[in-house]
C-alpha cells in the first residue's frame, strides 16, 4: 500500500502529491498543458502549503539556532516599517501577484505566456509609476497609465489569439533550466530584504527558494493561479507570525 513500508524498500510516508513533487524537483518536466481544475488544484495547494509550513519550521527554527549560538542578523527591511493595512495587502496579494506573473507566467513555455507575461510586467510598472510621483506634476502620471492599459490590452490579446497553443518544444527541451533559473532568481531577488547582502547571506533565502520550487511546480501543473494562491498564503502566514511576534513583544 502507498506510504507503507514495504519488502521491496520503504515507501516514502507523505501524500501522493508530496511524492509527486520530489519526483519532479528530481528531474522537472514540462506537460504540454496544465490542469486548471479548480478541484484538483485547490487540494494541491492546500497539501503543499502544508509542506510549504514543515520547510519553514525547520529553516526557521535552523536561523534560530544560529542566532541563539551567536549568529548575527542583518537587519531586514520590515524592522523599520509600520505595518499599516495598504502595506500588509501589498505584502499579501499584491507581491504575489505581481512576482509569479513576472517569475512564473512564463514558465508554461506556451507562445501565449511567453508573450504576455513581459507586457504584463510593463504594464505593472507603468501603474507603480503613476500611482508614484511623477517629476512632481499629477498630470505626468497620464502617460504612464496610456502604456499601462495598451501593454495590459496586448498581453490580452497574445493569451486570446495563441490560447491554443501548446509549449514550445525547445522551452520543452530546456525547461530543467528554466525551471531552476526562475527559481534561483526568486530567492536572489529576496536578498534586497535584507540591509547586508551578499554570499554569505544567501542561507537566508532558503525559505524563498523552497518556496518557489513548491510554485513553479504548482504553476506548470495546476496553472498560475494555483502558484498565486499558495504564496498569497505563505505570504499571509509570514505576515501573521510578524504581527504575532510584534504584538507579544510590547
Amino acid at each position: 500500500m502507498s506510504g507503507q513500508p514495504t519488502r521491496a524498500g520503504w515507501a516514502l510516508p507523505a501524500p501522493a502529491s508530496w511524492r509527486t513533487w520530489f519526483g519532479f524537483i528530481r528531474r522537472p518536466a514540462l506537460p504540454d498543458r496544465a490542469d486548471t481544475r479548480i478541484a484538483p488544484g485547490f487540494a494541491a495547494v492546500l497539501k503543499l502549503f502544508a509542506l510549504d509550513i514543515a520547510f519553514m519550521a525547520v529553516l526557521l527554527g535552523s536561523l534560530a539556532l544560529a542566532v541563539q549560538i551567536g549568529f548575527d542578523m542583518p537587519e531586514h527591511m520590515l524592522d523599520e516599517l509600520a505595518l499599516s493595512a495598504p502595506l500588509i495587502a501589498l505584502i499579501v496579494i499584491g507581491a504575489p501577484v505581481g512576482e509569479e506573473i513576472a517569475f512564473r507566467g512564463w514558465l508554461s513555455g506556451r507562445p501565449g505566456h511567453l508573450l504576455a507575461t513581459p507586457l504584463l510586467f510593463v504594464a505593472l510598472l507603468a501603474l507603480l509609476g503613476a500611482a508614484a510621483p511623477f517629476g512632481g506634476e499629477s498630470e505626468g502620471a497620464m502617460p504612464l497609465m496610456i502604456v499601462a492599459a495598451v501593454a495590459a490590452l496586448a498581453a490580452v490579446a497574445a493569451l486570446f489569439l495563441l490560447r491554443k497553443r501548446n509549449a514550445v518544444r525547445w522551452f520543452q527541451r530546456h525547461f530543467a533550466w528554466f525551471f531552476w533559473v526562475s527559481a534561483i532568481a526568486f530567492a536572489a531577488v529576496h536578498l534586497t530584504n535584507f540591509a547586508t547582502a551578499g554570499p554569505a547571506m544567501l542561507p537566508l533565502v532558503l525559505p524563498q527558494l523552497m518556496l518557489a520550487l513548491l510554485l513553479g511546480y504548482l504553476r506548470v501543473t495546476h496553472g498560475l493561479w494555483s502558484a498565486v494562491l499558495l504564496h498569497i498564503l505563505h505570504n499571509g502566514l509570514f505576515i501573521s507570525l510578524v504581527l504575532a511576534s510584534s504584538s507579544g513583544g510590547s
